[in-house]
């Protein structure tokens, strides 16, 4: 139905003319001939929503700045409106020196207004609210922000900030810069190896028939995605080919993503935070199941300035999710691969803005970038997700990414997994009341030396009557297992890993134990908790309690026991000052990477070489010496002149000389590794002795492990599988 309009001297034209609610007609031109002839002054082109910055005027002219965001009318098509006002205050300095004039800000805090009252008139809008401060203590301040328009410009705007003990407000004037909410430059560098087309997503929504019936068509790039989102992401157009042609390299460590991740970060001028981040586009991860994979590691050690988090990501060409990836999709499959392709790219850098995973955020059924596919539809059908998914991230997540304090969410500030909503850890107190299907287990020696790596083994059991197919990879890279340490003073922290990965799940069957050995009803994983993207997570002495929570496929919630273990006290004032140089990001990086050739962690490498000698006859020096062995196991790679190349040849005999400390401490003290450490330890001298030509002594030592494994109760199936490892010798 049609009804006509007859606009008030104080309403919007443009959004009476534009208001979707009703049809209208024309109105008469005797009744056009009753309003002012200089109507069109109160026309808009483009929303009032956008960044606007600006300096104070008053009660210190120039003394702060605002970077104002402004979301409560429609940006950008496929664009939610949040309806918050957001905004980051600087202070400003200057100085001049002779001829010699310097301007600069700092940033000092960041404030939100939740759900504004907006009222519209013909020219301009209001905006009043309460300011929640993301920090610190404030008494109630109020804003009014008033944003006129004028033959087609929007703005300037006008903010009163005022608190409620103060006579004086504070009055800034904000000039409109862009629609989005925040700017960010993305640089994607190539390796040679997968440097054919499509190096970045394009996809067109209307290409795969699994859709919402209702999905707008349009084609989403990686920059069209985050336009969406509120984020103006501008990707360089140039881009580095690092040549991956050497023979011997084939897949990509943790340790040779990050080396390279800090040494392209280091060619950028400046201190973090920054929005800024950094992409590769590889061949293959060295666990092929890894599609994509972020980055958080803090750059201490030099690189890249002062700790920058959340700085870059890989996507892995070579997986099988893009074997059918081609530029123009012709077919469903290729459609699916360019979806997957383009989904991977956004969920890795959803990471970099802080995001977790949508079922760490007590939102499984998420219909968000930061979902897994395979996860929802566990939950909710087979082709669920696909099929539901409107191509965006979640109203949470956008109001984190467009509205968040700053320092949560810009690029090289705050670590990983904080301000993304789960300040409040909901899951660490957990208990199961009932019977489940699943026990999930925690354990470890319980006892750990001063420094000594901590190491927990999360086992997975079938405890039903029928199969179970789950996956099993427990990592909390993975983000299948999370993990809760509450420390001697109380706090609890989740456990935030340096890496986050997305990749294929790796399902096992596991049997019910009725009618099967004892062994093929469960899977154990060691899972390294020393250190993490919030550092080191059992410095100080005293006791700890750990749960661990198993969210599987999405379809189950799992909490462990509750298990604790003691740190012990410094044995001397020389042990306490070792702990110095010990308890730093690049150590801790160093084992968090189970060792690095890099130049940028050699002073970390060199401590734990001096720990490894001075405490050799200690469960520290042991565990320290087969990280120094694992390092030097395998060929280093780094990129030299965009070209990868060897930087350290792997070396055995070294290696081995290492593991040899660590197994005669174990002699002397069995309990210094369980039982997955300790094969591991083994397994790594079995490959050491193998590749030196040491065949008969490489099966002795597979035949000695099985030997103290049996003794130390490891079931038949486990035995059985590593026995089988002599066969390929």
């Amino acid at each position: 139905m049609s009804r006509k309009v007859k606009p008030t001297k104080n309403q919007d034209f443009q959004t009476a003319l534009t208001d979707p609610a009703a049809d209208y007609t024309l109105v008469p031109q005797k009744e056009l001939l009753k309003y002012p002839t200089d109507w069109w002054q109160c026309l808009r082109f483009g929303p009032v929503s956008g960044r606007y910055e600006g300096e104070m005027t008053a009660p210190d002219v120039g003394k702060y700045l605002l970077d104002l965001r402004v979301d409560i009318d429609v940006r950008h098509a496929n664009s939610p409106v949040m309806n918050r006002v957001s905004g980051d205050l600087y202070q400003m300095y200057n100085y001049t020196w002779g001829t010699y004039k310097y301007k600069w800000r700092v940033y000092k805090e960041s404030w939100i207004i939740d759900n504004p009252t907006v009222k519209w008139s013909s020219c301009s809008v209001k905006i009043t609210g309460n300011l929640r401060f993301w920090t610190g203590f404030h008494l109630i301040t109020s804003a009014e922000i008033v944003i006129p328009w004028s033959g087609g410009t929007i703005g300037p705007a006008t903010v009163k900030i005022s608190s409620i003990f103060s006579s004086a407000s504070s009055v800034y004037s904000c000039t409109k810069k862009s629609n989005a909410f925040r700017e960010v430059k993305l640089e994607v560098d190539i390796c040679s190896s997968v440097n054919t087309a499509p190096i970045l997503p394009e996809y067109d929504t209307d290409d795969h028939n699994n859709r919402p019936v209702d999905l707008p068509q349009r084609v989403l790039t990686i920059e069209e995605s985050y336009q969406e989102a509120g984020i103006d992401m501008t990707i360089n157009p140039s881009h580095s080919i690092i040549d991956d042609s050497d023979s011997q390299f084939t897949t990509w460590s943790p340790a040779e993503l990050h080396d390279a991740m800090e040494q392209y970060f280091s060619q950028y001028a400046g201190t973090w935070p920054k929005w800024h981040m950094w992409c590769l586009l590889a061949g293959t991860f060295q666990s092929s199941s890894v599609g994509g994979i972020m980055f958080d590691a803090a750059a201490a050690y030099g690189g890249a300035g002062d700790a920058p988090d959340r700085q870059g990501c890989a996507v892995f060409r070579n997986h099988s999710w893009f074997n059918s990836l081609v530029q123009n999709p012709s077919t469903q499959t290729q459609a699916a691969a360019m979806r997957k392709y383009l989904y991977t790219y956004v969920h890795e850098i959803g990471h970099a803005f802080n995001f977790l995973h949508s079922w760490d955020k007590s939102r499984p059924d998420a219909l968000s970038w930061m979902n897994y596919d395979w996860k929802y539809d566990n939950r909710n059908g087979s082709g669920t997700f696909w099929g539901n998914f409107r191509m965006r991230f979640d109203d949470e997540e956008l109001i984190h990414m467009r509205h968040g304090n700053r320092a949560s969410v810009i690029m090289g500030a705050d670590p990983w997994a904080s301000g993304g909503h789960m300040e409040e850890p909901g899951n660490a107190m957990s208990n199961i009341i009932g019977n489940a299907p699943v026990e999930l287990s925690v354990k470890s020696k319980g006892y750990y030396q001063f420094m000594e790596p901590v190491s927990i083994e999360l086992r997975v059991k079938n405890i039903s009557e029928l199969p179970l197919n789950l996956d099993t990879q427990l990592h909390p890279e993975f983000g299948g297992v999370v993990i809760y340490i509450q420390r001697p003073d109380g706090k609890i922290l989740q456990y935030a890993p340096v890496l986050c990965k997305i990749a294929t799940p790796e399902l096992k069957i596991l049997q019910p134990l009725a009618v099967n050995l004892e062994g093929n009803d469960r899977h154990s994983q060691n899972v390294f908790l020393s250190f993490g993207s919030d550092g080191f997570y059992f410095n100080e002495p005293g006791e700890y309690a750990i749960r661990a929570v198993y969210q599987g496929d999405g379809s189950m919630l799992i909490p462990s026991n509750l298990h604790r273990i003691t740190i012990g006290r410094p044995f001397s004032r020389e042990e306490e000052k070792t702990a110095q140089d010990f308890f730093n990001n690049s150590t801790g990086m160093a084992l968090y990477l189970n060792g690095s050739a890099s130049p940028f962690l050699k002073s970390a490498m060199d401590t734990l070489e001096e720990v490894a000698n001075k405490y050799e006859k200690s469960p520290l020096g042991a565990q320290v010496s087969l990280v120094l062995a694992k390092n030097l196991s395998a060929p280093f790679y780094r990129i030299k002149d965009n070209k990868m190349v060897k930087e350290q040849d792997a070396k055995p005999a070294e290696a081995l000389s290492f593991t040899e400390k660590s197994l005669n401490y174990q002699k002397a003290e069995s309990s210094t590794f369980q039982n997955i450490d300790y094969h591991d330890l083994r397994k790594v001298r079995t490959d050491l002795l193998v590749s030196m030509g040491k065949t008969a002594e490489a099966k002795n030592e597979v035949k000695e492990l099985v030997s103290d494994l049996k003794k130390r109760g490891v079931n038949q199936p486990v035995l059985d599988t590593i026995k089988a490892y002599t066969k390929g010798l």
